[in-house]
């Protein structure tokens, strides 16, 4: 189990001090948390990410303030998630919402205790059998202790929900219900609503544990392995791919063409008049003609280049089949993570 640690003031620095350096603008935020969120699959632990650059730095002094507190990762982080991950998801959220009007009403663990406890219940074990064996029941016996033990001044709810998608993440799989729906779930977790759902009122009576077992029978219904496969297509149908987000393949030149990125301008001072359409070139592939079918080396380029890829929350499922994208974890979950501010 992790380390304890004393004589620690978990309120060492609350949210009224930290209302400095918000000049960062709302579409900086989405970009840098996009790239500070996200990382390699498992088993990379903590230990070998790359520090954050956080938007206001005396969050990120407290931060580190914490991981020295807590020391050394001692969870075993494989297929499970530990303490530091946790540490930086919660400030993660911290310093995304600091100032706005879904703000934070105080910063870090305020009980390291409970903390240690919501995130030991992944490793619980009778002699040397584990009592959650599998990693996605691994995932809702942590969402249901951040969510229920509030180790956190404020944030709890965020900061499990934020948690929980990332593990998902972590272990190759992505939801597939609506955000709105995930957040409801969170909801229903805190206020002691899972009895609405037939599947829960049905363990309840014959289950040990019905808590986390319905929460890891929700997780497995609805979520779905990352797509990475590459798919056949011709060059007309990757075309109409690619309009979906706002790129074309364009200026067919001597067996290549332009891989662009399209936007149209308005009129000047609301003055009515056609869009402009604007191509900016991303990059040249070869062509060998509509029809004909795209090398995946050659789908590869054109996908990088527009960040249309798996890493960036787009995988073959997504590209190809028109899913919901997921295009960063905070980003793109905004919304809900807002909402449940209040709920």
């Amino acid at each position: 189990m992790g380390r304890r640690v004393e004589s620690v003031d978990p309120g060492h620095l609350h949210a009224d001090g930290l209302t400095e350096s918000l000049e960062a603008s709302q579409d900086d935020r989405r970009a840098r948390y996009y790239y500070h969120f996200r990382r390699a699959p498992l088993p990379v632990t903590m230990n070998s990410f790359d520090p954050m650059q956080f938007l206001h730095p005396n969050i990120e002094d407290e931060y580190k303030r914490w991981l020295k507190i807590v020391g050394p990762e001692t969870y075993d982080t494989r297929y499970a998630i530990g303490m530091h991950e946790v540490l930086r998801a919660h400030f993660l959220i911290v310093d995304f919402f600091i100032g706005s009007e879904y703000g934070i009403g105080g910063v870090g663990p305020r009980d390291l205790s409970l903390l240690h406890s919501a995130i030991y219940r992944q490793f619980v074990a009778y002699g040397l059998k584990e009592k959650w064996e599998e990693p996605l029941q691994k995932c809702a016996t942590l969402l249901f202790g951040l969510v229920k033990d509030h180790p956190f001044h404020d944030a709890n709810k965020r900061t499990a929900f934020l948690v929980a998608l990332y593990q998902l993440d972590c272990l190759g799989r992505t939801p597939r219900i609506t955000e709105k729906e995930f957040e409801d779930f969170i909801v229903d977790i805190a206020d002691n609503r899972l009895n609405k759902h037939a599947r829960f009122s049905a363990m309840k009576d014959t289950e040990r544990d019905p808590e986390i077992l319905f929460i890891h029978d929700f997780l497995k219904r609805n979520s779905r392995e990352i797509d990475k496969r590459p798919y056949t297509v011709t060059y007309h149908v990757l075309n109409q791919i690619l309009k979906r987000y706002g790129f074309e393949l364009a200026n067919p030149d001597n067996n290549y063409i332009d891989l662009v990125k399209v936007e149209y301008s308005k009129g000047f001072l609301g003055l009515r008049r056609e869009p402009k359409r604007k191509e900016t070139r991303l990059k040249r592939i070869g062509f060998p003609g509509w029809k004909k079918q795209i090398g995946r080396e050659a789908l590869q380029l054109v996908r990088k280049a527009a960040e249309l890829t798996p890493e960036r929350g787009y995988d073959s499922k997504v590209f190809f089949e028109g899913a919901d994208p997921l295009s960063a974890l905070i980003s793109i979950y905004e919304g809900p993570l807002r909402r449940l501010a209040n709920r």
